[in-house]
């Protein structure tokens, strides 16, 4: 038995990741299924298989507890950014799909002030 989505992953519901991680769990489930074949689904292929799904929570957990803090002043800047930018807009829209693209230009003030140089500068 394996537990599923916010089951193993509790996330506040901030950011409307519960049914995105519920399907995107099931997916990497099912291929971790279809994957293994006949062998025996032991201990080891649980563990493996939870790993598979968390290299995609992991991103989910990290935006959402991101956006239950006050927002640091490079995060305003983005949002203000969005605003009047629309590959900005469309950028951060589509992090709600895929969460990890926040690595890139979300987190870190020196990675959002230069993505919005690139945008602003394109």
């Amino acid at each position: 038995m394996l537990g599923v989505a916010d089951v193993v992953v509790a996330n506040d519901p901030i950011t409307g990741q519960g049914s995105n991680s519920a399907s995107k769990c099931a997916a990497s489930y099912l291929a971790s299924i279809l994957e293994h074949g006949e062998k025996e689904f032991d201990g080891d292929w649980m563990s493996a298989t939870f790993e598979r799904y968390w290299e995609t929570a992991q991103h989910v957990t990290k935006w959402t507890n991101a956006m239950l803090a006050p927002p640091p002043e490079h995060i305003l800047n983005l949002i203000g950014s969005a605003g009047q930018l629309p590959p900005v807009a469309d950028r951060f829209a589509n992090g709600f799909d895929n969460p990890a693209d926040f690595e890139n230009f979300f987190y870190e003030p020196e990675k959002t002030g230069a993505y919005l140089a690139s945008v602003a500068g394109a």
